[in-house]
């Protein structure tokens, strides 16, 4: 498992959460995330074999919350 920090600017509250973790759920290989409101932060563990932080940023993007660049 590999374990990740995206900054992600548009995290404003539990519901931003909540649509981010649903979102990182449906990807396959991702083993937990969470989210920390206060910093904008989301941490993900993940299995590099089956998902790569580019699809886990695409998801990001899709569900309406684009990490920092």
């Amino acid at each position: 498992m590999t374990t990740t920090a995206i900054k992600v600017p548009k995290i404003r509250c539990e519901g931003c959460a909540a649509t981010i973790t649903r979102a990182l759920g449906a990807l396959p290989g991702i083993a937990a995330s969470r989210v920390e409101i206060a910093v904008k932060e989301v941490h993900v563990e993940y299995d590099p074999a089956q998902v790569d932080e580019g699809r886990i940023h695409r998801a990001l993007r899709e569900a309406g919350f684009p990490p920092a660049t």
